[in-house]
């Protein structure tokens, strides 16, 4: 266990800075409501004392966000009068991707994000709605079904996104690619689960909200 933990400290310290600090703090909620979601993490068995592998949603959703991160990164250092392109090139100098293959990249990114985002404001919105239906005294109300509805439009379009790459990328330079997501980026994504509402909100009474880290 220790040996893995510095090898895996001595790859991170070779990216730059802020994809660094993003792979250290990762937190993916996975919505226990959601029947696709325990099919998806449980669809490949795993062999004796190894994790299943994880969704390739998940992977490529933090992929597309850290495409969109090091550009963001690479266009402020420009602005501090530095040189962002070690940022901004960053995968396509890791993977050998061509440029066609990097602007599609970027591209399907930028959208995938973009699109994501604006299903989670309506996310949380839902869920404070939600929230405010609990009365002290009352069972909790059932969950909206808008949540699962917009929990899959959300899924499917990181599948759409990464369906974009690999008809864009071709199969072989696909999975050059995909071997450098499933050894730089996965392992270190780690996957949590919501925890059951507690005793006490059978009674509508519910924890402080909390701020959370949607996915």
């Amino acid at each position: 266990m220790h040996t893995t933990t510095a090898n895996s400290a001595r790859t991170t310290a070779k990216r730059p800075r802020a994809a660094k600090e993003w792979l250290s703090l990762l937190l993916l909620v996975v919505l226990l409501i959601a029947p696709h979601h325990t099919r998806s993490q449980t669809s490949t068995p795993a062999s004796s004392g190894s994790p299943a592998p994880l969704p390739q949603r998940v992977v490529y959703w933090q992929f597309f966000k850290f495409a969109v991160l090091l550009d963001v990164e690479a266009d402020q250092a420009d602005q501090r009068g530095e040189n962002g392109n070690h940022l901004r090139n960053y995968y396509q100098t890791k993977t050998g991707m061509t440029a066609a293959e990097t602007a599609l990249l970027k591209s399907t990114a930028n959208s995938t994000v973009k699109g994501v985002h604006a299903i989670d404001q309506q996310i949380q919105a839902a869920v404070v709605s939600y929230r405010g239906q609990f009365r002290k005294g009352t069972p909790p109300p059932p969950l909206p079904p808008e949540l699962q509805t917009l929990q899959t439009q959300k899924d499917n379009l990181i599948l759409n996104g990464l369906a974009a790459i690999q008809a864009g990328f071709g199969a072989a330079r696909f999975q050059n690619l995909d071997a450098f997501v499933q050894k730089d980026i996965a392992p270190h994504i780690t996957l949590s689960t919501v925890k059951p509402l507690g005793p006490s909100a059978a009674n509508g009474t519910l924890p402080p909200g909390q701020p959370v880290p949607w996915p």
